[in-house]
């Protein structure tokens, strides 16, 4: 998931630089239909991006409580006093 944060991440630095582009191009004059519907494609594009993004990043922020979470119930799991595990080990016999 990291590795498509950091694609994320790049594709996002790749359309703005293409706005970026589109936009100084025509800083002095009128763009024509078809570029303005590339740049509100670009646009888009870059919203779909940063939402994918954003996503990704939720998504590793859950998966890294969950394992906090797993990893510290397995420890309380696990840990049992030594009076509790002669404790149970004469329950047994």
């Amino acid at each position: 998931m990291e590795n498509k944060l950091v694609e994320a991440a790049e594709a996002i630095e790749k359309v703005d630089r293409k706005i970026e582009a589109v936009v100084e191009q025509y800083k002095y004059k009128t763009p024509s239909l078809e570029v303005k519907k590339k740049l509100e494609g670009l646009y888009q594009e870059n919203e779909a991006l940063k939402k994918l993004y954003q996503d990704i990043e939720a998504n590793i922020h859950k998966i890294e409580q969950i394992s906090e979470y797993t990893l510290g119930h397995k420890e309380r799991l696990q840990y049992f006093p030594k009076e509790k595990q002669t404790e149970k080990q004469s329950l047994k016999l």
